[in-house]
């Protein structure tokens, strides 16, 4: 928004800007809002509602209506609102905050600028651009704009402030849900525009709202990285120097205050996948203000905060103890932003952050490395901590593609390729999974909801990075591997964005629902990956083409026409046939039956599609084998219980119900029947022994009375073992399996396996009946029991 100013000496070069607490507070409400509300009169509703209001609530003589902010101003909201967390004293007022721009020969005028703050060292310039929805739009016209006023704006704020203030400016390109190009990247790189598009937002909105104003010294140690601290020039402190494992380290006692400004904490959730390894997870809040707390208190960490500086230090020798190979000197701090990497303590300096700012001058120990590696550091991060353990699996996972990566055993060097690929795969703006995969520390969403633990285990199960073989002893190569494992990352890289833009093109507003669709979820993207692997051995199988002598680009190409069973549903299904067709169990068995139901769609056009475990699924979902395991059960259940109870009446007879009381010696079991008979009508009552489940009759066989009644029957080793005394066993398993069709559901159903199982106890028990009936005098030899019929 520009316009002409009145003349210079008449006007304010930035305004208007708030530098008062409480109304920086109050604006912080108001920004806080994600509507615009107001009272209007009732009559006025219908007009209101024509312009987007709507009714929040009906007072006495007004109606409150709210509308919701256009997106621009929710950017410059959400970014205004990180800068007031993180303590800045000065900001600018509204939306209307403009810079005056001097001009040679012509009228000054006003520039809008969306966001403005300073403190006593650094000014934030920042320009917003935002969409509604995930776009590609060219931002040259934009950053050349923005740079053509970088020298009038840095001039008015000199003018405004005095020429003794001479702060670092952060020129900042604030963006949500657009696209940059590399060369748009470049052309802001290149004029030391910095952007910040959502995904770090996130991340730095996360810090800052868990260590407050400290957090300040993490944003800005990402900006000003290298560049010198004033204030910290020729900052000494006694040390001693000495070695650890052949690494030279300094031991010394400084203040939070000193460290804070100069250290930076490397969190997984803003890792460059491609520049420097990263490894510490998000801090935690409570634990900050539980630390804070106790050094309030009184309190204080004999312990060291372990960092490591980036640079070669000047250390002035005093003295040196030969016994212990140590120097004792005065060592200069650098006075640099982002110049010593915190390993280990991040939480006990980050305590110092909500309490009282004295304490910021309280004596901390630390123990300095020297230009460590970044895989070192890593290394002493996992050794510090999994010691204690403390590091979570996930992290754990997300680390190998640091500790594991180049390692000679194949299952790690495949391990750490998947997890560098994830990394990248989420950090690659406007691909499938940009920002969809959850970072340690930061909460997830609906949209941020794929884990690295899921992904990973897909990856290595598709094969399609390649497998490891002979006892971990081999590494075979798959289909998107590389000639080395830094192509086998880009090759991966560009062939899962190139497939998945495939599906989630094919349902865009499925995939982008997330957790709450049936695409973009654990169990669906581990279930494509799996697909993945199998169609290419399909079309290498149909081809005789070989996938690591093509481009993946062309490959994927290929590929996609036997992907066009699945694609063309996702393109013509509803909302209920996507539900019905993907709706899985939850669990470990959710991935492979998603696979499956896949495969199924595929295998329809091309009938020889047959992956391995595919026809066992298949045997699982045929309705012939369901419906006769189904009656075998149901006749083995019933078939069981008369012959137990002719047994009885046989033996003890029917007269005062003889045969129930003294064949059911147990009196919790009559209760329990006689319990479930009270369900029904007087009329509609059966015998007791209707009312006793497989497991009841299974107690009333093994009895010690009763088992040499019922021996010859039921004494039925389990397949392939030798036997007990009583092999009942079986009627646990009889009991379980009778459940399916007892209560159907899509998440339960027969394995193949079941169906043979039934099939044997029907075959042997059935036999076993009629043998019994026929000659009750009948004795099962000891070596048909043990040939596990």
């Amino acid at each position: 928004m520009e316009g002409k100013g009145m003349p210079t000496n008449k006007q304010p070069f930035l305004a208007p800007l708030i530098a008062n607490a409480a109304h920086l507070r109050r604006e912080a409400v108001r920004r806080r809002k994600l509507f615009d509300e107001k009272s209007v009169h009732p009559d006025s509703i219908l007009d209101h509602e024509a312009e987007g209001w709507i009714v929040d609530r009906k007072l006495k003589t007004k109606t409150k209506v709210k509308r919701e902010k256009v997106v621009d101003e929710r950017l410059e909201n959400r970014f205004w609102m990180l800068l007031f967390k993180l303590g800045y004293p000065e900001l600018n007022d509204g939306r209307s905050f403009t810079v005056l721009i001097e001009r040679k020969g012509a009228e000054p005028l006003r520039k809008q600028i969306d966001v403005f703050g300073r403190d006593d060292e650094t000014v934030i310039v920042a320009e917003c651009k935002a969409s509604e929805k995930l776009s590609r739009r060219s931002l040259q016209k934009d950053v050349e704009e923005f740079c053509n006023l970088k020298g009038p704006i840095a001039n008015a704020v000199s003018k405004h402030y005095g020429r003794d203030f001479k702060p670092k400016i952060i020129w900042l390109f604030v963006t949500e849900n657009i696209i940059w190009s590399r060369p748009d990247r470049e052309r802001a790189a290149g004029v030391k525009i910095r952007v910040i598009t959502e995904r770090e937002l996130r991340y730095y909105s996360q810090i800052a709202e868990h260590l407050g104003k400290a957090a300040r010294y993490q944003f800005l140690a990402e900006f000003l990285k290298d560049q010198p601290i004033p204030e910290l020039q020729d900052t000494t402190v006694p040390a001693i120097r000495g070695k650890l494992g052949g690494r030279k380290f300094y031991c010394f006692v400084t203040t939070p205050r000193c460290l804070l400004k100069i250290s930076f904490v490397n969190h997984r959730s803003l890792n460059d996948p491609d520049g420097a390894p990263t490894y510490q997870r998000l801090v935690i809040k409570s634990r900050i203000k539980d630390i804070g707390n106790y050094i309030s208190g009184g309190g204080f960490f004999p312990n060291n905060i372990i960092i490591n500086f980036t640079r070669t230090l000047r250390f002035d020798r005093i003295s040196h103890d030969d016994a212990s190979d140590v120097t004792f000197g005065t060592l200069y701090l650098p006075d640099r932003y982002r110049s010593a990497w915190i390993i280990d303590g991040q939480h006990r300096l980050y305590g110092f952050s909500p309490i009282d700012d004295k304490y910021l001058n309280h004596n901390i120990i630390v123990v300095g490395f020297e230009n460590l590696s970044k895989a070192d550091e890593a290394n002493l991060f996992v050794t510090i901590n999994h010691e204690q353990k403390s590091v979570p699996k996930h992290l754990l996972d997300d680390l190998e593609g640091e500790l594991k990566w180049g390692s000679s055993v194949p299952s790690e060097r495949i391990g750490a390729i998947a997890a560098r690929l994830i990394n990248c795969l989420n950090a690659d703006v406007g691909e499938p999974f940009y920002n969809r995969i959850t970072q340690q520390g930061i909460k997830s969403t609906n949209k941020t909801c794929l884990t690295m633990p899921a992904l990973k285990d897909a990856i290595r199960r598709s094969g399609l990075i390649g497998r490891a073989l002979l006892n971990n002893t081999n590494y075979e190569l798959g289909p998107l591997s590389g000639a080395t494992d830094s192509e086998t990352l880009e090759r991966a890289r560009c062939g899962l964005n190139q497939y998945f833009t495939c599906v989630r093109n094919s349902k865009f507003e499925e995939w982008e629902s997330g957790r709450e669709g049936h695409l973009c979820t654990n169990v669906a993207i581990q279930a494509y990956l799996l697909l993945l692997g199998s169609l290419v051995k399909y079309w290498e199988a149909n081809t005789a083409a070989d996938s690591r002598e093509m481009a993946v680009e062309d490959m994927l190409i290929e590929i996609e026409e036997y992907l066009a069973p699945v694609t063309d549903f996702l393109e013509q299904c509803n909302a209920q046939e996507m539900e019905l067709a993907f709706r899985v169990p939850f669990g470990s068995g959710g991935p492979p039956e998603y696979y499956y139901r896949l495969c199924q769609r595929i295998k329809a056009k091309y009938p020889d599609f047959q992956p391995e475990g595919m026809d066992q699924w298949e045997a699982e979902q045929s309705e012939e084998n369901i419906e006769e395991a189904d009656r075998k059960l149901k006749t083995i259940v019933t078939d069981m219980r008369q012959f137990i109870f002719d047994m009885f009446r046989v033996v003890h007879g029917e007269d005062k119900d003889a045969y129930w009381d003294k064949g059911v010696p147990d009196k919790s079991l009559k209760a329990k029947a006689y319990e479930r008979s009270l369900d029904y009508e007087v009329e509609d009552r059966l015998p007791l022994e209707t009312y006793l489940e497989v497991v009841e009759m299974k107690k009333i066989v093994e009895n010690k009375q009763n088992w040499p009644l019922f021996k010859k029957a039921f004494n039925i080793p389990e397949p392939g073992e030798k036997g007990f005394a009583k092999n009942v066993k079986w009627m646990d398993r009889v009991n379980e399996l009778r459940r399916i069709p007892a209560h159907p559901a899509k998440e339960r159903r027969y394995k193949v396996e079941d169906f043979e199982y039934v099939d044997f106890i029907y075959e042997v028990f059935m036999r076993r009946l009629t043998e019994c009936q026929e000659n009750p005098e009948f004795e099962v030899q000891p070596s048909e029991e043990s040939s596990g019929e």
